[in-house]
């Protein structure tokens, strides 16, 4: 009978499938985990209100995704950290079929990611778009965006802060 109860008990431990290894459990996961949350965002400059966005974590923590309303557009995107590179990665699609692949990483306690294009202003050149995510010390978080067609002069073409919506 001990026997028994000996193999019984081998046997549930040899099929018990090994404890699952969290693939995105490293640190360089959560550098962008500032940005979850369901935000009201305002311009910057004049205060006026430019949207809304919910960002939420996904697949077990591998990925964040936002979803961006306002009154004329609405869009989103797919970022994740990949491991290979040690580069963050942003995917964005909206409603007026706009297309842009960001890439780049932690600078300082900021995000910053960058999209090279042909430019339009300079046939020939590539073009770049900077979006650069800063939190905030009231726990907001501001997200600026400038972009160059020369490589040397930038442009401002918005700058948003993000604040908790009050559910």
């Amino acid at each position: 009978m001990l026997i028994l109860a000996i193999l019984a008990a081998a046997a549930s431990t040899a099929a018990a499938p090994p404890a699952a290894s969290r693939r995105c459990d490293k640190p360089e996961y959560r550098q962008f985990d500032f940005w979850v949350g369901h935000w009201d965002v305002f311009d910057a400059h004049d205060k006026s209100r430019a949207g809304e966005s919910v960002i939420e974590k996904l697949y077990d923590g591998c990925a964040l995704r936002e979803n961006w309303r306002d009154p004329q557009l609405s869009g989103g995107s797919l970022n994740a950290y990949g491991a290979a590179d040690g580069k963050w990665r942003q995917t964005w699609i909206d409603s007026a079929g706009l297309w842009r692949e960001f890439v780049g990483g932690m600078d300082g306690a900021n995000m910053v990611l960058i999209w090279h294009h042909p430019s339009r202003a300079m046939p020939g050149r590539i073009a770049q778009e900077r979006m650069t995510f800063t939190p905030l010390p009231d726990g907001s978080v501001r997200q600026h965006m400038d972009q160059t067609a020369d490589g040397a002069t930038w442009v401002e073409g918005y700058d948003y802060i993000y604040r908790r919506a009050a559910d």
